[in-house]
């Protein structure tokens, strides 16, 4: 009986312990820095991680991937293409270029994780049907998102391309010299920004129903003329360099001071 019952408590444990660790798919890389990302149409919250490492690890947990018995014989055919992940997603790899569909259906909700090496670039594609925050962090490579919900980013280097509908955006770049364009969009929510204080850049700030706030010296321009005034304003920051566009429709626009 006591043997009984230990056997049953390990099996607990061991099936607590895969639903937390969830499964895995790798996609190894042999040149991170020249290899291009494309994630599309995940359903839900996704977490992007930066690491120094070679591979591609994406983690699902909460999702039961395993086909119905009657299913036997038979493989799964969505819209998106095949799963050929066996965890809800299609993975299309040609050269350095991947693109990972996410094809279950919306009324399942898997969570997905995703690592990659932290000089990859990043592109991420989420349609208004889905109920996604996209978070990115300690990605040096270029980053393009378009979303429809908030966008977050943390310790990133650019170059930027982002875009949402009613969410907010919010980034923060690593410490050092941005050095590639950065364009920021967003039509009913807040973009909040921070750089390094010695970041050289073209600004070109626009809000329609909103106020522009920072605590970077807006005095003069370069040729020594003040000009600031109005929803709209074009500064060349510290000298001027690489051009950072950012608009919002009806949010504020807050850009400060990092290290």
């Amino acid at each position: 009986m006591k043997t009984k019952l230990i056997i049953g408590i390990c099996t607990i444990i061991c099936i607590s312990a895969a639903a937390v660790n969830g499964q895995e798919y790798k996609i190894q890389l042999p040149n991170s820095s020249e290899s291009k990302l494309f994630l599309k149409n995940f359903p839900d919250d996704l977490p992007v991680t930066g690491y120094n490492g070679t591979e591609i690890i994406i983690t699902a947990t909460n999702g039961d991937f395993t086909p119905p018995e009657r299913s036997k014989g038979l493989r799964p055919v969505y819209p998106g293409g095949d799963d050929n992940s066996g965890m809800g997603l299609n993975v299309d790899k040609d050269g350095n270029n991947i693109q990972v569909t996410c094809i279950v259906p919306i009324t399942r909700h898997p969570e997905y994780q995703v690592k990659v090496p932290e000089n990859i670039s990043v592109k991420i594609q989420s349609g208004c049907e889905k109920s996604s925050n996209i978070t990115v962090e300690n990605v040096k490579g270029e980053i393009d998102i378009q979303n429809c919900h908030d966008i977050t980013l943390k310790n990133i280097a650019g170059p930027l391309v982002l875009s949402t509908i009613s969410g907010d955006i919010e980034a923060g770049f690593a410490p050092g010299r941005i050095s590639k364009p950065v364009s920021v969009n967003s039509v009913a929510g807040e973009i909040d920004i921070t750089i390094p204080a010695q970041t050289s850049a073209s600004l070109e700030i626009s809000t329609i129903a909103g106020t522009f706030y920072s605590n970077f010296d807006f005095d003069q321009t370069k040729d020594g003329l003040k000009k600031i005034g109005g929803n709209n304003i074009s500064y060349e920051l510290n000298g001027g360099g690489p051009k950072f566009s950012i608009a919002t429709v009806s949010g504020n626009i807050y850009l400060r001071k990092g290290n």
